[in-house]
Order: C-alpha cells, then structure tokens, then sequence
C-alpha cells in the first residue's frame, strides 16, 4: 500500500510467487516488478545455507513483467511442534504425498516439487518422528 501511495520508492518481500501483494504493486500507480538479484553476495547466500535456492520468476508472472527475472528464494518447509501426536503427523503427511498432484496443483510454486527432494533439500528443522514413520512406510527413507 505504501508503495502504491508513493510513500516509498521500493521495498523488499521474500516471498513465493505468483503473489497478490506483488501483483497489486504491479498493478497500482507504482507499477512496480521484481528485479534480478545475482552476483557474488546473492551466490553467497545460496552457496552457505541449504535453504536458500536459486530461482526463475518467469516472464509474465507480474503484469507488465516482460522478462524472466533471475533471483533466489527460500525452500519452505511445513514444521510443527515435537509435541503434536505422531499419529496426526503421520496422517497428515500421508495425505500429502499419497495426493500428491492434487497438493502441487494448489500453488505454482509446489509445481516442481518431488517427493524424494521434500525429505532432505532445504530442511529448516528436525523431522518429526510422525512424518518419518510415513516416509520409510512409503520407501521414500
């Protein structure tokens, strides 16, 4: 909103995309769009932290995006506390993954998404032992 009143001249967002706060900044006044963020800094960011990825916004994500914008994102990762009961993880993990291409049709950014990457790339936090139970019942450990 600031941007579109013209109370800031940019901002920083770290976000999944396609986004509607993104697409609103687009759309607006400001007709704002994500830039390339690439260079030693960004490569040292994605090189130091198992989390961080390198990453394509495609042309036409953003109206009035008319190039591909080379950037990097966050690898998310779905936590919940040690103290929620394995079977719920279990059930719900299993749910996920045995509707698999329901899940990754919810967002394109799930779109590439493998399973046999969601149990080790980018993990922010221990595997609860609820999802592991699945995982090795699946064959995927």
């Amino acid at each position: 909103k600031a941007l579109c009143d013209g109370k800031i001249d940019a901002f920083g967002y770290s976000v999944g995309f396609p986004n509607g706060a993104m697409e609103q900044a687009a759309t607006c006044g400001a007709k704002a769009l994500p830039i390339n963020l690439t260079g030693g800094p960004v490569q040292g960011l994605i090189d130091g932290a198992d989390y961080y990825a390198a990453a394509t916004i495609p042309a036409g994500t953003y109206t009035g995006q008319k190039k591909d914008v080379t950037t990097f994102g966050v690898k998310a990762t779905v936590v919940t506390s040690a103290d929620v009961p394995e079977e719920l993880v279990y059930l719900v993990t299993k749910a996920v993954f045995e509707n698999f291409d329901s899940f990754r049709s919810q967002h394109p950014a799930f779109g590439p998404l493998e399973k046999k990457n969601m149990i080790a790339d980018g993990l922010s936090a221990p595997l609860h032992p609820g999802a592991v139970k699945y995982y090795k019942e699946a064959g995927l450990m």
